[in-house]
């Protein structure tokens, strides 16, 4: 059973979502090894997903339908504020160094909270782990989350680089300005989309 479900979190890994365009925001914006930092975010937020579903926390917050409105409303701000702060930055200002580090990226914390706040990867893992939870030992308490969080960082991680592999900038994300602005709609596109959806199911 586990086999199946390392595979459905392979593929759901592999879907566009939130994650994978706060990674392309940052690869895009600060250069490959920002898009690390924010890999490395997202796979401490999938282990807290993945800790809180273990022990059934998440699925006591999603059962209340103000709490999973509340989550869903302040992730679906980030993103939005996400998108607007990349449209509104100048990309005159940023480093010209692949793979270069800003101070003021905030890769790792833009990562973390962005994975937190979506409600998809909550409702994942907590029919992820319904399935395994039963199979599952002491040991692999601690094995399973410990396997999801680091399978998500070296994908983003994987895709941060290939991004970024190019030495011709035409083809290369970063420091492509129209790259910068489509990932910017996108990410505003997600937010909307998650924020008029939230309201909908609530209300």
């Amino acid at each position: 059973m586990f086999l199946w479900s390392a595979l459905a979190h392979l593929i759901a890994l592999t879907s566009p979502g939130p994650d994978t365009a706060i990674v392309l925001r940052q690869v895009s914006l600060y250069g490959r090894r920002e898009g690390y930092k924010a890999a490395t975010g997202i796979g401490i937020g999938i282990y807290i997903h993945c800790l809180l579903a273990v022990n059934g926390i998440s699925l006591i917050i999603v059962s209340d339908n103000f709490y999973k409105f509340l989550i869903t409303l302040i992730g679906g701000l980030y993103i939005l504020y996400l998108g607007i702060s990349m449209i509104t930055s100048d990309l005159k200002t940023l480093p010209s160094i692949k793979g270069s580090s800003n101070s003021n990226a905030n890769s790792f914390i833009n990562g973390l909270v962005t994975n937190i706040f979506n409600v998809k990867a909550f409702l994942f893992f907590i029919s992820l782990f319904t399935i395994l939870i039963d199979g599952i030992s002491d040991f692999y308490f601690y094995v399973y989350p410990i396997y999801f969080a680091i399978t998500s960082c070296l994908w983003f991680m994987l895709l941060s680089f290939i991004v970024t592999v190019s030495k011709n900038k035409n083809f290369n994300i970063y420091s492509n300005k129209y790259v910068s602005f489509l990932m910017s709609f996108i990410l505003c596109f997600i937010a909307i989309f998650i924020l008029v959806r939230s309201f909908y199911e609530y209300f």
